[in-house]
Formats: C-alpha cells, sequence, structure tokens
C-alpha cells in the first residue's frame, strides 16, 4: 500500500507523502486518490503549494462528496497549506443544492408603491413633492409598504382614522397564527410613514388626529419595556463592560485560529470577533454598519490604518471613526485575509474593492446581521453597546459628556440625545454636591459621621448604577 501511495501521491509535498503513509491503514476512503488529483492540479496550474488555487479544487473533485474528503484529508495531513481558496468552490457546491429546476423569467420591476391601495397611490404625488429629506421620504414609504401588506392581509382597513390606526397596531404587535412580529417602537414609526401620507394626501386633520393617538401609545410602551434593556446592560456591565466585550473577542479568535481556512465556523467566529471590535472602537447603528463598502466607507491605508467615514442614515449627517485603534486594525487584517497569508493583505484589500466588508462579497447583508452576531458573541444587540459607550463617558467626565455623547453616537439633534443628556446633568450635578461637601468639610474640620457615610455611599452607588431614566435611547 506504501508503495502504492507514493505513485498516487508522486506530485504531493514531502510532508504530505509521509503523513499519510504513515497513516496508510487509516486513510478515509478515496482520500488518497483525490488528493492525488489534487497536487497534480496544482502542479499543472502552477499554483503555489502553501496556499492552492480555487481551479485545483475544482480539478481534483467531480463531486461535493469528493470535495468534502479532500479538505478533511488537507486538514488532517496537510495543516500548514491554507484551504482560504477553496471557500469559493465550497459556496459553488452550496449553491447546486438550491439551484432552481427551471430558470425563471426575468420580471419588470413594479414601482415601489404599485401594491398599496388605489386611494393610497393617488396621494403618492403629494408625498414625493414634499419638502422632506429623501431619507426621510423612503422611511416613510418603507412604513407604508409594511402599512400596506397588513391591509392586503385584511388585517386592517384603508381608512384613515383611530379604527384603522388601532388594527394596523393589532396587525403589526400580534398575529392570529403567530406571536408577536415587530416592537411597539417599530409598529409606532410605521404608522407614522402613514400618517405622513395621509397628511399630504389630503386626509382630514381629525383623522390624523385620532391615528396620532396610537403612535404615541406605542412609544408608552416601548418606554415601559426600556426595563429589559436596562436589565441587559446590568447584566453586561457586572460581567466587565468593555472588558468583557474585549476577552470575547479574543477567545472568538481563538476559536477561529483552531479551525481550518475553509470553514464556515471559522468565519463565523471572525465574523463576530470582527463586528464586536468596530462597534467597541466607535458604535454604528446597524443600518449603517450593514451598508459599508472597502475604499468606500471603510479604507485601508498604506500603512495599515483603517479609517471609515460614513453618512448617517436616520440623520443624514456624516461621521467617521478617525484612525481606528491599531488593535482593531489588526482584527480586520485578519478578517479579510480569511485564512490566507498575511503578506498577502494588501493585495487581498485590492481584490475587495467595492465589496461589503461584512459578506466580502458584493451582496449586502441583511439588515439585522449586526445584532445577531453581538448578541451570539456577548449577549446584547449591537444597538446596547451604544448605550454603554454613553454611559463610560457620563461616568468619566459627566459636565461635559453629553456633547461629547452627541458627536461620538452622531445624534442629528439636541433633542435625539436628550435622555443621555438629563443623566450627565445628574451626574454632574452629583459631583459638584459632593465637591461642595468635601470642600465644606475641610474648612470647618468636621469629621465624616456614620451618617454622612452611608450618604456618601449612597451617592457613589447611584452614581455608579444604572440611571433609570435611560429611556428611547436613539
Amino acid at each position: 500500500m506504501r508503495g502504492d501511495l507514493t505513485d498516487i501521491l508522486k506530485h504531493a509535498p514531502g510532508a504530505v507523502r509521509r503523513a499519510m503513509s504513515d497513516d496508510a491503514d487509516h486513510l478515509a476512503p478515496g482520500a488518497a486518490h483525490v488528493m492525488g488529483r489534487f497536487w497534480s492540479a496544482v502542479r499543472e496550474v502552477k499554483g503555489n503549494a502553501h496556499m492552492p488555487p480555487t481551479e485545483a479544487y475544482r480539478r481534483a473533485a467531480g463531486s461535493e462528496s469528493t470535495f468534502r474528503c479532500l479538505l478533511r484529508a488537507l486538514t488532517k495531513y496537510a495543516p500548514h497549506v491554507s484551504t482560504a481558496l477553496a471557500r469559493t468552490v465550497s459556496d459553488e457546491w452550496y449553491a447546486s443544492r438550491r439551484a432552481p429546476l427551471v430558470k425563471a423569467v426575468p420580471v419588470a420591476k413594479a414601482p415601489a408603491f404599485s401594491t398599496w391601495p388605489a386611494a393610497w397611490q393617488e396621494m403618492v404625488p403629494a408625498l414625493e413633492a414634499a419638502p422632506i429629506k429623501s431619507s426621510s421620504r423612503k422611511r416613510y414609504f418603507d412604513s407604508i409598504d409594511c402599512c400596506a401588506a397588513m391591509v392586503a392581509e385584511g388585517l386592517a382597513s384603508v381608512e384613515f382614522g383611530f379604527i384603522s390606526a388601532c388594527e394596523l397596531s393589532d396587525a403589526f404587535l400580534f398575529h392570529p397564527d403567530t406571536n408577536r412580529r415587530v416592537k411597539p417602537v417599530t409598529a409606532a414609526n410605521y404608522i407614522d410613514g402613514l400618517i405622513a401620507l395621509g397628511a399630504r394626501g389630503g386626509a382630514t386633520a381629525e383623522s390624523l388626529t385620532a391615528m396620532r393617538v396610537i403612535p404615541s401609545d406605542l412609544r408608552d410602551q416601548a418606554a415601559l419595556s426600556e426595563k429589559n434593556k436596562q436589565e441587559r446592560l446590568t447584566g453586561l456591565i457586572e460581567r466587565g463592560g468593555y472588558g468583557h466585550v474585549a476577552d470575547r473577542i479574543r477567545e472568538l479568535q481563538e476559536r477561529g485560529h483552531n479551525l481550518p481556512a475553509h470553514s464556515a465556523a471559522r468565519r463565523r467566529y471572525m465574523q463576530q470577533a470582527v463586528v464586536c471590535a468596530v462597534v467597541l472602537n466607535k458604535p454604528p447603528r446597524k443600518g449603517d454598519l450593514v451598508t459599508w463598502r472597502f475604499d468606500e466607507q471603510i479604507v485601508r491605508d498604506i500603512d495599515g490604518t483603517w479609517r471609515a467615514t460614513w453618512e448617517q442614515e436616520k440623520t443624514g449627517a456624516e461621521t467617521e471613526t478617525g484612525a481606528i485603534w491599531p488593535e482593531i486594525c489588526d482584527i480586520l487584517d485578519e478578517w479579510i485575509l480569511d485564512g490566507r497569508p498575511e503578506r498577502l493583505v494588501h493585495l487581498r484589500y485590492q481584490e475587495l474593492v467595492g465589496c461589503n466588508w461584512l459578506t466580502l462579497t458584493e451582496h449586502e447583508p441583511y439588515r439585522d446581521l449586526p445584532s445577531e452576531l453581538t448578541r451570539a458573541a456577548i449577549g446584547v444587540p449591537s444597538h446596547d453597546l451604544r448605550t454603554l459607550a454613553a454611559d463610560y463617558m457620563r461616568r468619566h467626565d459627566p459636565a461635559r459628556a453629553a456633547d461629547v455623547i452627541s458627536t461620538h453616537l452622531g445624534h442629528g439633534t439636541r433633542k435625539a440625545g436628550a435622555a443621555y443628556r438629563a443623566d450627565c446633568d445628574g451626574s454632574a450635578a452629583q459631583a459638584i454636591w459632593m465637591d461642595a461637601r468635601a470642600e465644606i468639610a475641610e474648612q470647618t474640620g468636621l469629621q465624616t459621621g456614620s451618617g454622612e457615610r452611608r450618604t456618601n455611599a449612597g451617592t457613589r452607588a447611584a452614581n455608579s448604577g444604572w440611571s433609570a431614566s435611560n429611556r428611547r435611547r436613539t
């Protein structure tokens, strides 16, 4: 058998031949032959033995089962070989499983509002002509789309008024056959979009006033549910806050390092790590984060420094990270390399120019991906890290924290950061009061009594605890 292996693996590197020969009695069926074909293909296409090209995988394996056998053999007998370029072939095999039996016939794309009730469609020109930002108009259209879907299902009426708003609220929050669909604040935003259409399309003022009661009530419900967010953040702070996030990033990296370069699990671990790391540096909103593309919103300088600059979907204002922390730049490099040697990082970046930074392809991921990744990694959605960042700033310098928080989180108005500002004002007032007490005690020579110690302890606890007024975070 060893003699046969020598002939079959004649083009394989010596270390691979020896490893497979030493384990000749335990080789998986077909492993030797597919490895032989693979290394012959690498030689034929003049590929690099340390990172074989994609074409070699295609030539070696004519079926998915054979391809998977090849990857297992490479992982076991050639662990020094980077299998990063096998991912393309792996994706091709996955795609072939889902390939439709009949090729779909291209259909002309219908207007965005073509599925709306006729009465709503007549109001579209007025909304399109309204002097509002294009981002706001798009948000209204998306919200009205959701309302139109509820009307199409027979769960709400087409008329503007209190009853229709109630029906939409129930339809968004609950479904006859499933659990709750969306959060109360999301349902409120959808109904607000429909109200905006009616306000510009000629609906009566009385009907719209009655409708506005429902979004207001939904936002009150959202404020009551803020307790869940506070509990999540309290738990994260108790686990170590940013220190815990940093530890989890390291653990995810280590898990990824222990897996072969072609592994889907490896990419998922690294994807979680890189999102947590970027959000740790400066927390963008998830809707902005999923749109970043290499060399457009997120850029790598020739010296290895990464920077991100983007227009915020919510405010329309531009914001940036500046030079990202060096440790996070290293994680970004590792992410784009995707198992390739470090020396190829410049070439790899050029290959990815114009690609989405989270998928490493031209395709943009679904909007909730950042939240799913951070929840899997650290137990909270990505938006919670915005509030955590604000809390760190509030504790560090409460007197100036409100303006710093507003800039760091990209708030478009003072109203958007009103809750943070109230917390900072309270913390600043506490700090001033404590300084004043200390100065009075020093001037009068008074000793702090047991009652005063209790007061100071209570003040410190209030200052370091999670403020109960953290509501309606943006």
